[in-house]
């Protein structure tokens, strides 16, 4: 799998531009279950009784594949069903994230909502300032409105800051850097970092209920 996104890495780079965060996590979702409800008409899925909107799900793939297509990208059925599937991975990651902010205390306010919004690149004219008619025909092309994308936005925010927080418990002994022979005392941090992240979030995700209402082709 890994060797058929390297192949599409500019396909999965447009995932990455419709603006939501994407998939750091290696932990699976173990405790799923498919298409039980007839909920699933406007819920994608349920995380610990709050519901995705199915909306959220089908505005970020449909406009993904059309990036995908109008880049000229070969849209082959195994492309369509495994971008489906990250894109909701990444729907569900943002949500046990973003609940888990709420214990931490974790905030994003609404000028630092602002600021991420204004400081995007894909937002930004020639003299490299914010454009409120690209923001906008942007928001008009995913076919969602200003409030659901900044509450996407606010998740992703929150999401970084809990992330850091976590990794900042990384330590390096000397023992580890002597086992390992490293040099660079930064990679193997890193290396760490992303270990305490995955432990964590694979515990969180044990003791989380997720119901996923779409059925296998994510429809």
């Amino acid at each position: 799998m890994m060797n058929f996104f390297r192949k599409h890495k500019v396909a999965i780079i447009l995932i990455i531009l419709v603006g939501f965060f994407g998939g750091t996590f290696i932990a699976g979702f173990g405790v799923s279950t498919f298409g039980n409800s007839a909920s699933s008409f406007d819920t994608a899925a349920v995380i610990n009784g709050k519901k995705i909107p199915y909306k959220y799900y089908y505005s970020l793939y449909n406009n993904t594949f059309n990036l995908l297509r109008s880049s000229g990208q070969n849209v082959s059925d195994e492309l369509m069903r495994l971008t489906k599937s990250q894109i909701l991975r990444n729907l569900i990651q943002d949500e046990l994230i973003w609940q888990q902010t709420k214990k931490y205390g974790i905030t994003v306010s609404d000028n630092e909502l602002a600021n991420d919004i204004q400081s995007y690149p894909y937002f930004l004219n020639e003299d490299e300032k914010f454009d409120s008619r690209r923001y906008y025909q942007f928001l008009n092309n995913l076919r969602m409105s200003p409030k659901d994308y900044e509450t996407l936005r606010r998740k992703q925010i929150a999401s970084n800051k809990l992330q850091m927080l976590i990794a900042s418990a990384a330590r390096v002994s000397s023992s580890e850097v002597e086992m390992k022979k490293a040099s660079n005392i930064a990679e193997l941090t890193q290396i760490k970092a992303n270990e305490v992240l995955n432990d964590w979030f694979d515990n969180v995700t044990k003791n989380s209920k997720i119901q996923i209402l779409l059925d296998e082709n994510g429809d």
